[in-house]
């Protein structure tokens, strides 16, 4: 019985060529190849190590086998490796260099066994002869990946559609949309608008069975996922691009902050069918931006809240935004309501206000609804829902837009030096991402106006969720003003002592 080896074999076919070769063919010749080696030198091999679809190059790879080949030789399970070439083991001379600390602390007879010829890691001219071959097959891969990269990115300059998985909600190919899941996230981008959160849309996806192309066999599709579709940029037709090394660096990038643009400054446009306008994509990316959180407590402006009347119902004595509380575990009013809302004396109020939560909470949907049905009768077709402040925002927004479009002709006709145009351009682009943010914000009903809003509110009112309900209310509500309850007496609930001020 000869010296026990480990054979290993290795190909990158998968995502590489994009054709559909699934890398098995290259491994199995591999494997042959290594049978033969481990029966001409008398070798007795332990198993096959196989890494399929997974490269040596790439720093952020994990290749299991790899790992617990690596493994075996540390512990003496096996005492060398057989491979059609050192290639196949590694590009990477770090890892080498693993492997030639094992192989030179080992007190045991070792092997390393290639067609090409066998090397010695224990001598000097062994580890040179490696570490050459090594070195060479790094630079021949960072060359080729370089070459793909520059070609990768003049095809995305070209607008045409990123080859390999597909992406969701189009077909294979990438130019046709998947009616099923382009609707999908047509629903799930109407509903972020609305004020529904994404871990909700999340859930919903979950509980439809719903799984991306990139989702492990099996299982439904992540969270992160999720917020990736609602927000890419390929929705309205703009052409992304991320150099490789930094989706290797950073993982999953926001696609919109890498967006090509024309020698004119203009997006560069895909050869795809859409699912969503530019003015809708930016819609949701400004919407779900303005709800993150920095540090603790929740970002101004945002429109993430636990309860649908928080800060919005106003104590009657005092005008202080209320907040809601949990009664104590136990009692009635726990069993029967849950929660109330209160004058915080901590946050600045008087603190002699308070009532039951769904009680008022009910009252205003009831109220809201009634209201909502009125305008939708009295509305003419097409007149529009939008408030003041909306209506605004969408003004500057446009001028700001044609600004911006003004100081890329002046530079273009050398009125304007470089610096000069880059300091324009940075301040528009703040201004006109703040604006976007507001438009999105506010336009909490959607992009239909009149009669046709009002109805699809009151239509779906079931459907919707706290925030999405919560949003509506902002939309249309300044105030619920909560007014004292008068002491002694019944203490049932008094809608005379609910005021709503509406929005003018």
């Amino acid at each position: 019985m000869g010296i026990v080896v480990g054979g290993y074999a290795r190909i990158s076919d998968v995502g590489e060529l994009g054709d559909g070769r699934d890398g098995e063919e290259g491994v199995t010749r591999q494997k042959d190849d290594v049978h033969d080696l481990v029966k001409g030198r008398e070798l007795s091999l332990h198993r096959m190590y196989v890494d399929n679809d997974l490269s040596a190059f790439k720093r952020r790879v994990n290749r299991p086998d790899f790992q617990e080949l690596v493994s075996d030789l540390e512990t003496a399970v096996i005492s060398g490796i057989a491979a059609y070439n050192i290639d196949r083991i590694t590009r990477q001379p770090r890892e080498l260099e693993q492997l030639i600390d094992i192989y030179a602390t080992a007190r045991r007879p070792m092997v390393f066994a290639t067609t090409a010829g066998d090397y010695d890691l224990s001598t000097d001219d062994g580890r040179f002869n490696a570490r050459l071959y090594v070195m060479i097959a790094n630079k021949f891969s960072a060359d080729a990946a370089r070459r793909v990269a520059r070609q990768k990115k003049a095809e995305a300059i070209q607008g045409k559609p990123h080859k390999g998985q597909r992406a969701f909600g189009w077909q294979p190919g990438g130019e046709k949309v998947e009616p099923f899941e382009a609707e999908l996230i047509r629903k799930g981008q109407r509903d972020v608008l609305n004020g529904k959160l994404e871990s909700e849309v999340h859930a919903e996806w979950v509980e439809l069975g719903i799984s991306s192309p990139q989702s492990p066999n099996g299982e439904t599709i992540s969270f992160s996922s999720v917020q990736y579709i609602l927000t890419n940029p390929r929705l309205c037709g703009y052409r992304a691009y991320v150099p490789q090394v930094e989706r290797e660096r950073r993982g999953r990038v926001d696609l919109g902050e890498w967006l090509l643009e024309r020698a004119d400054g203009t997006p560069v446009i895909g050869n795809w069918e859409t699912i969503c306008t530019p003015e809708e994509w930016r819609a949701v990316r400004d919407v779900l931006k303005a709800r993150k959180t920095e540090g603790r407590g929740r970002k101004k402006g945002t429109t993430v809240s636990k309860r649908m009347l928080t800060r919005i119902a106003r104590c009657g004595e005092c005008g202080r935004g209320m907040f809601s509380a949990i009664y104590t575990r136990g009692t009635k009013s726990y069993e029967i309501h849950g929660y109330y809302y209160l004058c915080r004396k901590a946050e600045g109020g008087c603190g002699g206000v308070s009532r039951s939560g769904p009680p008022v909470e009910l009252h205003v949907e009831l109220v809201l609804l009634e209201h909502l049905t009125i305008l939708a009768k009295d509305s003419k077709p097409g007149q529009s829902l939008d408030d003041p402040e909306l209506i605004k925002a969408r003004q500057e927004l446009a001028q700001v837009e044609a600004d911006m479009a003004e100081a890329r002709q002046l530079r273009d006709a050398g009125e304007f030096s470089l610096a000069e145009f880059v300091r324009e351009i940075r301040r528009l682009e703040g201004r006109r991402d703040e604006l976007s943010g507001k438009v999105a914000t506010l336009n909490a009903v959607g992009p239909q106006t009149g009669a046709s809003a009002a109805e699809r509110i009151v239509r779906e009112w079931g459907t919707y969720t706290t925030p999405m309900k919560r949003a509506v209310v902002e939309r249309f509500i300044e105030a619920v003003v909560i007014k004292k309850q008068p002491r002694g007496g019944n203490h049932a609930f008094r809608p005379d002592l609910i005021e709503i001020i509406w929005k003018k």
